[in-house]
């Protein structure tokens, strides 16, 4: 396993499309900085920090603009975080989103320590170096402007945050345009920091589904705890996971992701004891036994999360694994 530091491609997409947007050839910039333009196409595929390093300079030598990241920003969504980004989506108050990110961050970067820190008038959201390579300033403030974005689509337009902090080695042209977009001051500290009032912590998110993001609360817990699992079957367990909730993911499409012929992956799997196949029913099943323990949830709502086009085809599996309807179990 390479000793190369990592970091996921999560804000590649958005980058793209900016650059795109500003008239440049996106995908030749990737390539001349040794990034396929297909493998980002998964904003958790990991990359090699060096290179991601040396393509956001690249960038902003190409656009000359200080400000890349809050332009960036402005491209992303949800959908941008991977299985996170779902977690953030389905809401809740402010404090257990934020609290969400904290604790599930590990799965989109293990560059950085994310904490969530609580005094008498704020809620903050602290990010720390967590190896000797040093992240990209324009990836974290990517990240910070991007939380404050979704904030103002389902809190309120004019949601901003009371602090924000950034290393002193941050350029000043990026400082001024964080404190333009997030409307706050930015101070110099030893970290980043974006802290927002406590006394709106209590604030819901607009379309909150509380028992949604229970269920995902269990999920990315049982993916992080899975994550330092390096067998093929596990990482394409995560895989199918995040997935599912868009329709039945095809093998073509693992093997792809694999970086692998689909008869390559076929061979891997049954090297382990599993057919393709079977995978995806164990993941399923698996997935269904932690939704069964949501209070409230569904019949409808466990087809689509298990990626079913109808309800019947689900009903008719279910019944198929445990001998009854959902109905009748539940």
């Amino acid at each position: 396993m390479s000793e190369k530091k990592q970091a996921t491609a999560l804000l590649m997409g958005p980058l793209l499309h900016l650059l795109h947007e500003r008239g440049l050839d996106g995908e030749a910039i990737l390539r001349r900085n040794g990034l396929d333009p297909a493998v980002i196409r998964d904003p958790e595929a990991k990359l090699d920090a060096a290179i991601t390093t040396a393509l956001l300079d690249d960038c902003l030598q190409e656009l000359g603009d200080p400000g890349m990241a809050i332009e960036v920003a402005r491209h992303a969504e949800y959908s941008t975080f991977g299985a996170l980004g779902l977690a953030v989506a389905a809401g809740g108050d402010l404090y257990s989103v934020l609290n969400r990110i904290t604790r599930f961050h590990r799965l989109i970067s293990d560059l950085v320590v994310t904490d969530l820190v609580a005094d008498d008038d704020s809620v903050a959201l602290c990010f720390r170096s967590n190896t000797d390579h040093q992240p990209h300033p324009q990836a974290i403030a990517f990240v910070m402007a991007t939380i404050v974005r979704l904030l103002r689509i389902r809190i309120h337009r004019e949601h901003n945050p009371v602090a924000v902090s950034v290393p002193e080695w941050v350029e000043e042209g990026l400082r001024q345009a964080m404190a333009r977009y997030l409307r706050c001051e930015v101070t110099v500290a030893d970290h980043y920091t974006l802290a927002f009032d406590k006394a709106n912590a209590q604030q819901m998110l607009a379309a909150s589904d509380t028992q949604l993001a229970a269920m995902l609360d269990a999920t990315l817990a049982q993916r992080l705890a899975e994550a330092e699992q390096s067998s093929l079957a596990s990482r394409l367990t995560l895989w199918i996971e995040q997935r599912l909730p868009d329709g039945e993911p095809a093998q073509a499409d693992a093997a792809e992701e694999c970086c692998m012929s689909t008869r390559s992956l076929q061979r891997r799997l049954s090297d382990e004891g599993l057919s393709w196949k079977q995978l995806l029913e164990d993941t399923r099943k698996t997935l269904v036994e932690r939704h069964l323990r949501t209070p409230g949830m569904t019949v409808t709502q466990m087809a689509f999360l298990l990626g079913f086009s109808e309800v019947s085809a689900f009903s008719r599996a279910f019944k198929k694994w445990y001998g009854v309807s959902p109905s009748q179990f539940k």
